[in-house]
């Protein structure tokens, strides 16, 4: 009786020795299965936000440099894109303030005093240059009734002679440094991607017949595509 409960024994720690060794290599195989997951989730992730902000720079460009000419909108100055970036337009409203002109806009964001300049058509057919000094909402203004357009009274600086249709600029520049598309306005650089561009590889160019030629490649691993090129066009 006692060789068979020592046999016994020695039976069951021999089954709990391979039943921890079975649950060991079970939890190992779930944390490599979970590592891999975690991995390939962690490259979608990062290929996804390569789309996004690949498609953001080019967007961007596209429009700035679809809205101007070169040389006179923008120029390429070494690898930095520099332009007068156009805003918006505005009409001259039927009924005039006593001060200011009064104005029905629409734009791609509001008209700024603190960046932006004036191009005016006045009533003798000749487009004249001014600043924005300020500008202040003005309801009941009587204005064209035109979809999308706001109200506004703006100081300009020198006032145009009998204005009709202003356009509204900024000055502003962009360029990858430091690992991301930048955009300047004064004198700070203002990221607009993340900052993991490989800047060997990452380049504007002027392209033949009046393009911006654009290059970019990111680093890191990913489940996507991470080297893009493309040109963005002036109109003719």
């Amino acid at each position: 009786m006692r060789h068979r409960r020592e046999g016994r024994a020695g039976f069951v720690l021999a089954e709990a020795i391979v039943s921890a060794t079975l649950l060991l290599l079970l939890v190992q195989a779930g944390w490599w299965t979970i590592a891999t997951q975690a991995g390939v989730a962690m490259r979608v992730a990062h290929g996804a936000r390569v789309l996004d902000e690949t498609r953001l720079v080019r967007h961007v460009l596209a429009a700035e440099v679809g809205a101007g000419r070169r040389g006179e909108d923008w120029a390429l100055q070494g690898d930095e894109l520099h332009l007068r970036a156009f805003r918006g337009a505005a009409f001259a409203c039927r009924g005039q303030p006593s001060q200011g002109w009064g104005v029905a806009w629409s734009g791609h964001r509001r008209p700024d005093s603190r960046k932006d300049s004036v191009l005016v058509l006045s009533a003798d057919g000749g487009w004249r240059a001014a600043k924005l000094v300020r500008t202040r909402r003005r309801q009941s203004l009587d204005c064209p009734d035109l979809h999308g357009f706001q109200r506004q009274i703006w100081t300009l600086d020198p006032v145009p002679p009998d204005p009709l249709v202003a356009l509204f600029f900024e000055r502003g520049a962009y360029r990858f440094s430091a690992g991301a598309f930048r955009y300047r306005r004064g004198v700070a650089w203002q990221p607009f991607t993340g900052t993991d561009l490989d800047p060997d590889s990452t380049t504007l160019e002027a392209a033949a017949g009046g393009g911006v030629a654009v290059r970019m490649k990111w680093a890191g691993a990913a489940a996507l595509p991470l080297s893009f090129r493309w040109t963005v066009w002036s109109p003719e």
